[in-house]
């Protein structure tokens, strides 16, 4: 497994593009925003897109989706609780985030807690993660997270947002990502990369 991590749009949001370098297929994660920046880079690789995966509804992590699942072809997947974001700007506050409204296609697939998908020859296990918003998900594959907005080096995802709650996040990080081994890479969906052993002993949230 290789992963590109590319930091996109006004607020900065990590877009990664994980492939199997067996295979040279791949999977995009978050396409948050500069859709033909994340296409390039696709092709610059040579790889082959076989799945789209949103970790949230909000519009920071989604505003490339269209011009991503255009030129790869690739299903999209979200869970039940944010799958409305695609569609409704109100619901993935775009106004709110990037001063312009953005509706986009339903997803593919919509995928839940302990699901796992098989997509580019690669495993992804979906850990529900409500609390940034009422849907967030992380997925897990191998010893790798792709975490969202629900955990942060040192910090947790902003919770004042609709659909959020302070108490759901703190629990979904105890629930879900706390019991991994402490040499589980953490990615973000933004800033940098973290481990579960390092949130663990320094997050200050977590004490």
């Amino acid at each position: 497994m290789k992963i590109f991590q590319l930091e996109v749009g006004m607020i900065g949001t990590n877009c990664y593009i994980v492939e199997n370098e067996q295979t040279k297929h791949g999977v995009v994660i978050d396409p948050g925003d500069e859709g033909e920046r994340i296409v390039s880079a696709i092709k610059k690789e040579g790889l082959t897109i076989d799945a789209i995966f949103i970790t949230h509804g909000h519009s920071d992590h989604i505003m490339g989706l269209n011009e991503v699942r255009a030129a790869t072809g690739a299903k999209v997947y979200i869970s039940s609780a944010d799958a409305d974001c695609l569609g409704q700007a109100k619901a993935n506050l775009s106004i709110y985030m990037m001063g312009k409204t953005a509706e986009f296609a339903p997803a593919d697939v919509i995928y839940g807690d302990g699901d796992v998908v098989e997509a580019a020859g690669m495993k992804f296990k979906v850990l529900a993660t409500p609390g940034h918003t009422k849907g967030g998900v992380c997925l897990q594959c191998d010893k790798v997270v792709f975490c969202g907005d629900t955990v942060f080096a040192e910090s947790i995802g902003r919770t004042d947002l609709p659909g959020g709650s302070y108490d759901e996040i703190i629990q979904s990080i105890k629930s879900k990502i706390l019991p991994l081994a402490d040499d589980v890479q953490l990615l973000p969906g933004h800033g940098p990369a973290t481990s579960v052993g390092w949130e663990r002993r320094r997050n200050p949230f977590l004490q």
